[in-house]
């Protein structure tokens, strides 16, 4: 039996919130009071993810107000994400018992749900909730818990590009089988133009993005992912992703044949597949 614990961050923010929306509390006074009492962003470890963290809490400020009765009234469906889960393990072929955290919490509006270790046995799948509930989001966080456990994958933020493209083409596609019907953009888009910006320069992001399927460093990592790519288009990963994915499918892979592909030989099977089906 599946084994799913959740946690829910929405109070601690509320908390922080109320303390730092007083008169007089500036800027800086409320990072440290973020850091203090709160603490939890959608960004990458370290330094790096701090700044941005900053930056989003910022730019989110004046949201937070706006979208307070949406955040206070919100509460968690632990029955959705057992009817979910139980797709996801079918269509990807798991028939073992998943161990896992999700973790509920507010973010800067800028739709990033994300899966990251939580324990030596556990990995947490993390959902804001600040723009409502999302089940493509859900579906797409929960492909990444099960596909962990399929191609036994660590979880860690530091991981080849080509691993990177695999899980989250696997996962945008798997969300929009699971959750069909809407505009491709909604399986994938961060914001608005994004998809068809990327659309209209494929090639060159693929030209781009090849050479570094076997790099794993963080800043690779965060390039490809958060950063401008090469060709200036952010998550150059994820719409490769989807395209290799899509062409896979199209071909006749099935979602549990990429599922089971294993970490170590992730790169050798990207690389065969951007020269045979997508450029």
């Amino acid at each position: 039996m599946d084994n799913v614990e959740v946690m829910d961050l929405v109070p601690k923010f509320l908390n922080f919130y109320k303390l730092a929306n007083k008169d007089g509390i500036e800027e800086d006074a409320r990072w440290t009071m973020w850091k203090e009492l709160y603490n939890f962003a959608a960004v990458p470890p370290g330094e790096e993810g701090q700044t941005v963290a900053k930056k989003l809490l910022n730019d989110a400020w004046d949201k937070y107000e706006q979208n307070l009765s949406v955040i206070e009234k919100w509460t968690p469906d632990e029955g959705k994400i057992q009817t979910y889960l139980t797709k996801v393990k079918a269509l990807l072929g798991c028939d073992q018992p998943i161990n896992f955290v999700v973790i509920y919490f507010v973010g800067g509006f800028e739709n990033n749900p994300f899966v990251a270790p939580f324990d030596k046995e556990r990995l947490a799948l993390c959902l804001p909730i600040e723009n409502g509930d999302s089940d493509i989001y859900l579906v797409h966080e929960l492909t990444h818990i099960v596909h962990s456990q399929t191609a036994q994958l660590t979880g860690e933020w530091e991981r080849t590009i080509a691993s990177t493209i695999l899980q989250e083409g696997l996962a945008t596609q798997v969300s929009k089988f699971v959750v069909p019907g809407e505009p491709d953009e909604l399986y994938i888009e961060h914001k608005k133009g994004w998809f068809q910006s990327c659309k209209k320069h494929r090639s060159e992001i693929f030209t781009g993005i090849t050479p570094f399927l076997n790099e794993s460093s963080s800043e690779i990592v965060t390039k490809f992912t958060f950063g401008n790519g090469t060709t200036n288009h952010e998550r150059e990963a994820y719409f490769v992703g989807w395209e290799v994915v899509q062409s896979l499918l199209e071909k006749g892979v099935t979602f549990k044949e990429i599922a089971v592909i294993k970490e170590g030989h992730i790169p050798d099977y990207l690389n065969h597949s951007i020269a045979t089906l997508c450029v």
